[in-house]
């Protein structure tokens, strides 16, 4: 029997001899939810083994689905994650290299590609730069959320999208939400801001330009330990707000229709490598992410898979899920083999690349490479060579102690770059953005 099938009579069965008339008519096709969580590191959440944050909500997701336990980000910006999310493609196939570089509108979305099989598509953002004018992330969607300003918390982005979400009863939908939280300044509401007592490992710091949260803050020193208790606040706030949107779907019936995929754009730097509260450098607090598909009744329940995948992977899997054949040229593939354990799936290299590819990395087996390239940020001067799932801290660099896996890596790399750059996407960076757009990017951090 095969998924859509299966669903078929799980439905059925659901529905007995006297279906609710309200309910949309029986269709095999599942919806499919798409959740991006902005600045979420994967060892901060209770299903990838934080001791203390609590995240009922996401660990009952991973209870009831496939958990991916290396799941490397393509890249450590909000923009181009998202980008590669959407299309399958890597920053040097789709040219979004930062969070003012629109999207091409050759690019075949994932939007597009379920609207083109009569979804209703949905999207919600909780950033300002995410919004179509900037990020012309909203090609194929039939109703857009946009942030309005300041940025959004996840339960006002909620209460719009559960309107939609409330009215999508009658065809198969789409639905992506961005959740913004935890992204600084840090201010979860309460009592999510006194839910983690401060530890007292840190002294307290001065601001730097280079901080996200430096803007919000400027003056008193910033005390680590304060805002690392703030950190995980936000976390469990949105855990909070994720429920929520879980619950609405048990509410409207649909739950067991839902293809849900929840995934982080990128981590965020609390301390480590001397990297204080943003996203810079290529380490594993910044590109170990979260990445949950559920699926009831088509996808085992509590799996969990130590490939190392990407996010990159997401757009080919869902259309594998829902036996559609793939468009187009897509450096992801289907982690459907790999989950049904079918021996099909081949490991290949992974790539992450930062803010205008000032810092590049390629993932092999249990090696992670970092290129540098001397004096064009900050974070990483030099390169680097790290099992970064046996040693998740990174702190022994094999470098030195083994320069030919090295510099296999680092061939490796620039021949991916080479063969990539002649099909790159005609990116169209905007030199003057719009002022709301601009104000946005100044307030986080992200220009001066």
């Amino acid at each position: 029997m095969n998924r859509l099938a299966a669903v078929v009579l799980l439905l059925f069965l659901e529905a007995g001899c006297a279906p609710d008339p309200s309910q949309r008519a029986l269709d095999p096709r599942p919806n499919v939810l798409l959740i991006t969580l902005d600045t979420l590191r994967a060892d901060c959440l209770g299903c990838y083994g934080s001791p203390d944050v609590k995240t009922p909500a996401i660990d009952r997701l991973a209870g009831e689905g496939v958990r991916f336990t290396r799941a490397v980000a393509p890249s450590q910006c909000t923009n181009p994650s998202h980008a590669s999310i959407m299309t399958g493609l890597y920053l040097a196939e789709h040219g979004v290299y930062d969070n003012t570089t629109p999207l091409a509108d050759e690019a075949l979305t994932l939007a597009e590609r379920l609207s083109g099989e009569s979804y209703l598509t949905i999207g919600a953002v909780s950033a300002r730069h995410l919004n179509p004018r900037n990020a012309n992330l909203g090609q194929g969607f039939d109703t857009f959320l946009r942030c309005r300003p300041p940025e959004m918390d996840a339960g006002t982005r909620n209460r719009q999208l559960f309107k939609e979400l409330r009215n999508a009863a009658h065809r198969p939908f789409f639905a992506w939400v961005h959740y913004f939280d935890p992204h600084g300044p840090y201010d979860p509401p309460a009592p999510y801001d006194h839910r983690y007592p401060p530890g007292e490992r840190f002294d307290p710091v001065p601001p730097q330009p280079w901080m996200d949260i430096a803007e919000h803050r400027r003056g008193a020193p910033l005390d680590p330990d304060e805002l690392i208790a703030l950190y995980k606040g936000e976390i469990s706030y949105l855990d909070r707000e994720i429920g929520r949107l879980f619950a609405l779907l048990d509410e409207l019936g649909q739950s067991n229709r839902t293809l849900v995929v929840l995934v982080a754009d990128h981590g965020e730097s609390m301390t480590e490598k001397g990297i204080y509260f943003c996203h810079a450098g290529l380490y594993n607090q910044v590109l170990h992410v979260p990445l949950i598909i559920r699926w009831p009744g088509s996808l085992p329940a509590g799996l969990a898979v130590d490939t190392m995948v990407s996010p990159v992977d997401i757009l080919p899997t869902i259309l594998d899920l829902l036996e559609l054949s793939p468009s187009g040229a897509m450096s992801g593939v289907s982690l459907v083999p790999v989950v049904e354990g079918s021996g099909l799936f081949e490991a290949r290299p992974l790539f992450s690349e930062a803010v205008n590819g000032v810092i590049r990395a390629v993932h092999v087996e249990d090696y992670k490479f970092i290129k540098a390239y001397p004096g064009k940020d900050w974070s990483v001067t030099r390169d680097h060579l790290y099992r970064p799932f046996e040693d998740y801290d990174e702190a022994v660099d094999l470098l030195s102690d083994q320069p030919g896996q090295a510099g296999q890596l680092d061939r490796l790399l620039q021949t991916w770059l080479e063969g990539v750059a002649g099909e790159r996407l005609p990116s169209r960076r905007r030199e003057r953005l719009d002022r709301v757009t601009e104000e946005a990017l100044r307030q986080l951090g992200y220009l001066e």
